[in-house]
C-alpha cells in the first residue's frame, strides 16, 4: 500500500490535478502520467479520505458536524506534514478531525394513542386495479361463480364487466398501509359490497375510528374502524368494520359512532335482484337446507412468496408479513387477515355455487395462520330464505376455517358441538374452551369463524300436486 509519505512526495513533484474515491481506494490523476490508485484498509480509509480532501482543488460537500477526533486520521496527516510543511489547511476539519453524523428513522405508523371515536384517518394513496390483479387473486383463491369469471354473464346482468371478487375487494378496503403498531387483527364486523368494482377502476380509502376499549388485562386496546373503499367517481364501493388489537391502553370511551347511510347501501345487491328474470337456468349444484353441516372437500395453502406479493399489492407494511430475519417463517410470520378470510371462504365457495352476491356479518380470527399451512373448512347453514325474486335464495351460513387437518376424514364421524356453530362469542378464549371440552380434534386448529349471507341461484324443482 502506498503510504501517506510516498503520496506527499508524488503530489509535490508531479502535482495532483484531481482525485476520486471509490470504496476503500483513492485515484489520483497526475500531470502527464496515468492515474495512480492508492488502496487503504478499513482502519485507514477515513484518514486517506481526508488526504484526498487536502489535495483536491475544491471540496464538493460541506463538512458534517464534528463529533469526535480519530487518532488514525491524525497519524496519517502527521506523516504527510513531516514530508511537506507547506500544505495550507482550510479549516480544522481538513486537519484530520474525523466526523460522524447521527441517523434517525422516519415513523410512518399511525399514532392512535390519542385517537377517540370520530377521528378520521386520511389515506393519500390511490390504486388503479388491473385484470392481472383479478387473475392473480383467482389463481390463489378458488372461485367458479360466473359473475367473477365470465364477462358475457356479467353483461347479461347489466354490468360492464366481470366483477372483482368480494374477498379481494374486502382485502383492499381493509388494508391499512401504516398499521405497523398493531399487534394483530381481531376480526371484521359488517362488510357490505355496495357498488361493483371492475378492472380499470381507481380506488382510494378512508378510515374512521368508531369505538375504542381496553382489554380485560388493561395492557391492550381494541380499536374498531369503519373502512370505506371509494372509486374514481366518488362512489362508495365497499364498507367494512375492522377490529385491531394494539399493545397499549387508551382512555376508556363508551361512545360508539352509528353507521353512516353509505355503510348500509345495498345498491349492488338490489341491482342483481332486479335481474333475476335473466337467470333462466340454474347452475347451482346442490340444494341447501337449514340445519345442514357441510364438510368441504377443497383445501388450499398459501406460500410465503404469494403472501408477500399479495400483501405488497395491497400496500401492507407490517413486519410480521415480511421480516424473516426477525421472525421465523414457519412459526412467527403471519398470513395477512384478508388472505385468511379469502382461503376460508374459497374452500367453501364450490359447494355454494352459484353465488351472485355476499355480505359478511362477522369474522373472528381465532389462531394465526402461517405460510404453508393448509386451510380447509366446514359450514353450518343456519337459515335459507327463498322469498326472493325468480330462483334466487339467501343463505345465512357460518363457515369455520381450520388449518393442517384432513376435514373429510378427521371430522366425518365427529359430532360437532352446536355451541361452536351457534355461539356469538367467537373470540379465541371462548372457541378454545368449547373445542377443548367438547371437540378436542378442533382444539388449536380453528383460524377463522366467518358469518355471512350469500345470494345464490337455488337448486330446486317445483312440485305440482294434482
Amino acid at each position: 500500500m502506498l503510504c501517506a509519505r510516498s503520496f506527499a512526495s508524488i503530489s509535490r513533484s508531479a502535482g495532483a490535478l484531481a482525485t476520486t474515491a471509490t470504496g476503500n481506494s483513492l485515484r489520483f490523476t497526475l500531470s502527464g502520467q496515468r492515474p495512480i490508485a492508492i488502496f487503504c484498509n478499513d482502519e485507514t480509509s477515513r484518514g486517506m479520505s481526508t488526504i484526498k480532501g487536502l489535495y483536491s482543488t475544491k471540496r464538493m460537500y460541506p463538512p458534517p458536524k464534528k463529533v469526535a477526533s480519530d487518532d488514525n486520521c491524525k497519524k496519517v496527516l502527521q506523516s504527510a506534514n513531516e514530508e511537506d510543511t507547506t500544505i495550507a489547511y482550510s479549516d480544522k476539519f481538513m486537519m484530520g478531525e474525523a466526523s460522524r453524523i447521527c441517523s434517525y428513522v422516519l415513523d410512518h405508523s399511525i399514532n392512535l394513542r390519542t385517537s377517540r371515536p370520530g377521528t378520521e384517518i386520511k389515506v393519500p394513496y390511490e390504486l388503479t386495479l388491473t385484470e392481472s390483479l383479478h387473475d392473480f387473486w383467482q389463481s390463489s383463491f378458488h372461485s367458479q361463480d360466473r359473475v367473477h369469471t365470465s364477462t358475457p354473464f356479467a353483461r347479461a346482468l347489466g354490468l360492464q364487466d366481470r366483477v372483482m371478487p368480494f374477498s379481494l375487494v374486502l382485502f383492499l378496503t381493509s388494508a391499512m398501509s401504516h398499521e405497523d403498531a398493531a399487534k394483530v387483527q381481531v376480526g371484521f364486523g359488517k362488510c357490505v359490497y355496495c357498488w361493483p368494482v371492475f378492472a380499470g377502476d381507481t380506488v382510494r380509502k378512508t378510515f374512521r375510528v368508531k369505538s375504542v376499549r381496553n382489554t380485560s388485562d388493561g395492557n391492550h386496546s381494541i380499536f374498531n374502524f369503519s373502512c370505506n373503499l371509494i372509486n374514481q367517481r366518488g362512489r362508495v364501493c365497499m364498507t367494512a368494520d375492522k377490529r385491531l388489537l394494539f399493545e397499549f391502553p387508551v382512555p376508556e370511551s363508551k361512545v360508539t359512532l352509528p353507521s353512516d347511510e353509505s355503510e348500509s347501501s345495498q345498491l349492488f345487491r338490489d341491482h342483481l335482484l332486479s335481474k333475476a328474470h335473466v337467470l333462466t337456468e340454474s347452475h347451482s349444484l346442490t340444494a341447501l337446507h337449514r340445519g345442514s353441516l357441510i364438510l368441504h372437500t377443497l383445501t388450499r395453502s398459501i406460500t410465503f412468496a404469494q403472501s408477500q406479493q399479495l400483501a405488497s399489492l395491497a400496500r401492507l407494511t407490517h413486519e410480521r408479513h415480511f421480516d424473516i430475519r426477525k421472525y421465523d417463517k414457519k412459526t412467527e410470520i403471519y398470513v395477512p387477515a384478508g388472505l385468511v378470510l379469502g382461503l376460508t371462504v374459497s374452500a367453501a365457495n364450490r359447494d355454494f355455487h352459484e353465488a351472485l352476491h355476499e355480505e359478511v356479518i362477522n369474522v373472528s380470527y381465532v389462531h394465526h395462520l402461517h405460510p404453508g399451512d393448509v386451510v380447509g373448512a366446514f359450514s353450518y347453514v343456519s337459515d335459507v330464505n327463498e322469498n326472493l325474486p325468480g330462483d334466487l335464495e339467501s343463505v345465512t351460513v357460518r363457515t369455520i376455517g381450520v388449518k393442517n387437518m384432513d376435514v373429510i376424514n378427521d371430522l366425518r364421524d365427529v359430532s360437532v358441538p352446536m355451541e361452536l356453530l351457534l355461539t356469538q362469542r367467537t373470540y379465541t378464549k371462548s372457541v378454545d374452551s368449547i373445542c377443548k371440552s367438547l371437540c378436542p380434534k378442533l382444539f388449536n386448529k380453528i383460524v377463522a369463524v366467518v358469518d355471512r349471507k350469500i345470494i345464490r341461484q337455488s337448486n330446486r324443482s317445483e312440485v305440482f300436486l294434482l
